[in-house]
């Protein structure tokens, strides 16, 4: 009896195996249907595949090119050559040195001034005389004693006075040299007692706060640069820092060499750290608005053309589309070819071809319920 219930069991249980592998190996048929596009395409069976629609977005990107420092400003500073005998001037004093931080209007050095007073002194004494020569010759004139070509000269010769005595006034003035921005000294060789000719470059200074960095921007970008957009600066001289800025200054010509144009941006510089010359590398984020985009899995690139699969009543319809510069995370720019609400494989398009026919219900084909990005 015993026996009976055992080989009664092990039918029973044979049984049940067998049903189960058939039914897998059903299963496996149908799977084999439905993932395999040969066999797919001779039972006139869907292929699955997932899909995304085309959407709009406003892109943004991160556009990087090498950088380099340089003052906001520079002045260069040169004595006149001098309206009098005096050639060249005495150095009296000197009050900064390369290096030295500088207001605008701070005395750098001073002449002496005793030939200079002198010469202003001695104009006054001709052109008071030109003056008094003027009134005279207009007396005459009125008593019909003087013509009025003399009094006309006698004008021109106040007038030739006056300028002697407005450019020695000058010249006196120059002998105390102030810097004409707020800056740095770069140059200013000079000391006590030493004589300077005119017409030489005395001394140079470079304003550095706010700093400016000329960052070398690709052209290929350019439809999204505009001035006071926002930049990051990294500099060799300070590697653990980045430094905020925002553009300022766009040239029009782009260099046909390079391909790239030398845009600026300003950075600020207290306590001037940041020197003039500095090379580094300047970022800017960019923005493109309503730009066409898909996922960049959806594109297919066949030699120098790229195409997508997109979805037309349950069937696949190759389309060549042109892909734009602009980027990110998960988004690639379609300039044309797609539109709006078009459905765009990313998922078993590299195993369809045209017109086969496909399943894009990928909940039910996969047993997933996630949701669909």
């Amino acid at each position: 009896m015993r026996t009976l219930i055992r080989w009664t069991a092990g039918l029973l249980l044979l049984g049940c195996l067998v049903v189960g592998v058939a039914m897998w190996q059903m299963r496996a048929r149908d799977a084999m249907v439905a993932w395999d596009p040969d066999t797919a395409r001779a039972k006139d069976a869907p292929l699955p595949v997932r899909t995304v629609k085309v959407d709009m977005k406003d892109l943004e990107e991160t556009i990087g090119g090498t950088a380099v420092t340089y003052p906001a400003e520079t002045a260069t500073i040169s004595i006149p050559l001098s309206s009098s005998q005096a050639m060249d001037r005495e150095v009296k004093q000197v009050n900064a040195r390369p290096g030295t931080v500088v207001k605008k209007g701070d005395v750098l050095l001073t002449f002496e001034p005793e030939l200079f007073e002198l010469t202003v002194k001695q104009r006054k004494a001709l052109t008071a005389k030109a003056q008094q020569e003027v009134t005279t010759y207009t007396n005459l004139q009125k008593s019909k004693a003087a013509s009025a070509i003399q009094v006309k000269d006698a004008e021109a010769a106040f007038e030739t006075a006056n300028l002697d005595l407005s450019l020695a006034e000058r010249d006196l003035r120059l002998c105390q040299i102030t810097s004409p921005i707020d800056g740095v000294v770069e140059s200013l060789e000079v000391v006590p007692g030493m004589r300077i000719a005119g017409g030489g470059e005395l001394a140079m200074i470079h304003k550095l706060d706010p700093i400016y960095v000329q960052m070398d921007y690709p052209m290929e970008r350019l439809d999204t640069l505009k001035v006071g957009q926002q930049a990051e600066v990294n500099l060799d001289a300070f590697a653990q820092e980045s430094f905020k800025g925002k553009v300022i200054r766009i040239p029009p010509i782009v260099s046909t060499k390079t391909r790239v144009l030398p845009i600026m941006i300003e950075v600020p510089n207290p306590d001037n750290r940041i020197k003039a010359g500095i090379s580094g590398f300047a970022r800017i984020k960019t923005t493109k608005s309503k730009t066409t985009t898909i996922p960049p899995v959806a594109v297919i690139k066949k030699q120098e053309k790229a195409m997508v699969f997109c979805v037309e009543n349950n069937r696949a319809k190759i389309r060549e589309v042109h892909t734009g510069s602009l980027t990110q995370t998960g988004e690639i720019e379609v300039l044309d070819g797609l539109k709006i609400g078009d459905e765009v494989m990313i998922f078993g398009q590299d195993s369809v071809k045209e017109n086969d026919i496909v399943n894009v219900d990928w909940k039910k084909w996969t047993h997933r319920d996630f949701p669909q990005p």
